[in-house]
This record gives C-alpha cells, structure tokens and sequence, in this order.
C-alpha cells in the first residue's frame, strides 16, 4: 500500500508539472493560428496541422472528396514527387500520417526535437504548392476504393452502420459516409481536389500544433 501511494503521489506530481508549462497561442499575419505546448518528458516533437474541412463540407456529388485530397497531400509538390514526403520524413527518423473526420482534416509528422524546422519545412511546402497529377490522382483512387471495399463493402457491421446514419441524419453531411458513396468515389475528378485544396487549404483555415521538448520551442508571442 505505501508503494501504491509513493507511485499515485509520483504520477499526481508529474502531471501538475505539466500542467505548470505553458501553452503559447498567437495568429500569424496571414491568418495561420499557431498552438505551442511545452512538453519536456522527452527529446521529441510532434507538429500537427488541422484543416476546418471534413467530409461535411463536401456537396452532395463529390462524397470522399476530403478523404481522397488527404491522400493526394503525401502524393507531391513543386519539389517533392509522389511518395517523396514519407521517404524523407522516414529518412530522418520520423513518422507521418494524417487523417479525415466529418468537420476537419489533420496530418501529423513525429521526429526527434532537433528536426522540427524539417517538419515545418515539409508542412509549408505542401501546403502552399501541392501538385495534384492526374495520373497520380487517378491511381490513390483506386487506393481509396479498395480501401473502402475492406473497411466497409466486405464488412455486414461498417454497411449496415452507414446505412443507419444516412436515416438518422438525413439532408447533412453527416448523412454520408467520410469515405463516401462508392458510386460517387469512382466519378471524382482530379480538378474536383484541386478546387476543394485551394478553398480550404488556406492559412487561414489551419492551425499549427507544435507539441514537445527543446529550445526549438522557446516561442515569443
């Protein structure tokens, strides 16, 4: 039992600890909102970027589109060609992924501190000069439709869960699946994404999360 209390007084420590770091928030000029965590529990940084743009925001033709454009932000730019973001994020011993709800978009990358300005890097380059190839949007097409084929056409529980929302919220975008319409995801068209990154993939649209250790991370307001 003394143990026990010995390790409860430890975690309760640590946690107001933490809780003691601030969190710095400004908005830069061109309207990007930035979020600063202090986190020292270890030498690793986390950046984030979340977009105000899920699947509710698609019109009713073009389900799956927020999901597919996620796809396509780890396809290419001016100076990266497909697949060439995670290579070098792999490269320099980190870790990427995104994902896509019904109100927002989020990718992440994962790195040892000192490669946070890599990480920025990165985010700023595909946010400001995506390539979106025809050819290449073509085949993470097919990408995207397989994938929906195992989470939900060959699965009786993801269907008849999908079937359930498009009743229960009727004339939304909560109606249709994240993933979309499988009749709709084969018509997109890479002119469709290239219309809905220039919409909603703006500064001003995003905030920044830069969460961990390191002078990197000596922020001034």
């Amino acid at each position: 039992m003394k143990r026990l209390i010995t390790v409860l007084a430890l975690g309760l420590w640590s946690l107001t600890a933490q809780a003691a770091l601030p969190t710095h928030a400004f908005t830069l000029d061109n309207g990007l909102k930035v979020l600063v965590r202090e986190d020292h529990r270890a030498p690793v940084v986390t950046v984030m970027v979340w977009f105000k743009a899920g699947s509710i925001d698609e019109a009713p033709f073009e389900t799956g589109l927020a999901h597919v454009l996620e796809h396509m932000m780890f396809k290419g730019t001016e100076k990266l060609g497909p697949g060439d973001f995670s290579r070098l994020v792999s490269r320099y011993g980190g870790s990427d992924n995104a994902f896509t709800s019904y109100d927002y978009t989020a990718y992440f990358q994962q790195y040892e501190v000192s490669r946070l300005p890599l990480a920025l890097e990165l985010e700023a380059e595909r946010l400001g000069h995506l390539d979106i190839d025809d050819e290449e949007f073509a085949r993470e097409l097919d990408v995207v439709m397989e994938e929906r084929r195992m989470r939900t056409d060959d699965n009786p529980n993801a269907l008849a869960w999908e079937k359930f929302q498009a009743v229960a919220r009727p004339g939304t975008g909560y109606a249709h699946p994240i993933i979309g319409w499988r009749s709709l995801l084969a018509q997109l068209q890479p002119e469709q994404a290239r219309s809905w990154y220039q919409r909603f993939y703006v500064p001003g649209n995003a905030t920044l999360v830069i969460a961990g250790d390191g002078y990197p991370l000596r922020w001034r307001e």
